[in-house]
């Protein structure tokens, strides 16, 4: 049996400042992760991030990537390439520097504890602009993030698992972005 508690509004402060002292203290990491809808995995992949908002996400013949700027979709497959502008407004899911940051300065967070695991759930506040109800977050003993489930009006119940967490591999930025080669179809939104 899981022995589940929630506590105060003091102790999720703690625990987030925690955990964004520990996000803010790695230069990048690397993760491989399950994405699920709705009980239906429907993405598998690595993902690499970068600060500050440096993400490559490697799914078989798809490769996303972005510089925090610009963001590249590349289908391997079909040798085709979209690029287009970050869009503030609508960040990815994998804007993980917007879920343990910024969201929370609008939302009322809570914390509880399963086992060795620490949750923040994340509930917006009403005019606060987030489309989702709510977020939990699953973190480690070690502040590493392991699960994000995120509960939308749109899209259900949006559950990733992260493992094989590796931190401060040195990545270069060259990584997150895309140089089309010749023969790529190209389309640039930008």
């Amino acid at each position: 049996m899981f022995f589940q508690f929630f506590t105060g509004i003091g102790s999720a402060q703690s625990l987030l400042k925690k955990v964004q002292n520990k996000f803010n203290s790695i230069k990048d990491l690397s993760a491989d992760f399950v994405q699920q809808t709705n009980g239906s995995i429907n993405l598998k992949g690595k993902i690499k991030f970068k600060r500050k908002n440096k993400i490559r996400i490697e799914l078989g013949n798809v490769l996303i990537v972005s510089d925090g700027k610009t963001n590249w979709s590349f289908n391997k497959k079909r040798n085709k390439i979209i690029i287009s502008n970050v869009d503030e407004e609508n960040p990815s899911v994998f804007s993980l520097r917007k879920m343990i940051e910024k969201y929370p300065q609008h939302s009322n967070v809570s914390e509880r504890k399963k086992g060795n695991t620490f949750i923040l759930k994340i509930e917006p506040k009403k005019d606060s602009g987030l489309n989702f109800n709510y977020a939990e977050l699953y973190f480690n003993t070690l502040y590493q993030i392991k699960k994000i489930i995120i509960e939308g009006t749109e899209y259900g119940t949006l559950k990733i698992m992260f493992s094989h967490y590796k931190e401060n591999n040195g990545f270069k930025d060259s990584i997150f972005k895309i140089i089309p080669s010749k023969g790529t179809e190209t389309i640039d939104l930008r």
